[in-house]
């Protein structure tokens, strides 16, 4: 009887978390157009532990591949008391095939690069403390900036 119960829960449970990630899967798919950031802060850092303590988001390593991004850190969808920030880790997205890369701030408008200008940039503000951006169309990220 006790096996029984243990196997009609566990199929509820299955259940229960199949149904859910469909709906959390359907609720992502149908944003049109999402964001995500991070600071720019190496792990040498002093101020690094700071931003994870009050749990904001950070990016101690960030890699752009042929087809994909790779963040070392966490992210948030938001800067405001309601943004999510993810656990540290590693989280890969796919880059859409007509990705663009900019370094903005302020008033002016966004300042276009090519791929490999951008990762030279990137590589130089590694460590600066200023935002990285992820703009999402279609699950794909359209754009990356590096924002003050």
């Amino acid at each position: 009887m006790f096996k029984k119960n243990i196997k009609i829960i566990s199929l509820c449970l299955m259940f229960a978390l199949i149904l859910g990630c469909t709906l959390t899967s359907t609720q992502v798919a149908s944003a049109k157009t999402q964001e995500l950031h991070a600071t720019l802060m190496q792990k040498s850092n002093p101020i690094y532990r700071n931003i994870v303590k009050n749990n904001a988001p950070v990016a101690y390593k960030v890699k752009i591949k042929k087809k994909t991004i790779v963040i070392h850190g966490s992210l948030s969808n938001g800067y405001d008391d309601r943004q999510q920030v993810s656990n540290i880790g590693v989280h890969t997205y796919k880059l859409s095939s007509n990705v663009k890369y900019v370094s903005r701030g302020g008033e002016a408008p966004d300042q276009k690069m090519k791929k490999k200008e951008f990762k030279k940039y990137l590589k130089r503000n590694a460590d600066s403390g200023l935002g990285l951006v992820l703009e999402f169309k279609q699950n794909k990220v359209a754009k990356v900036a590096i924002a003050s």
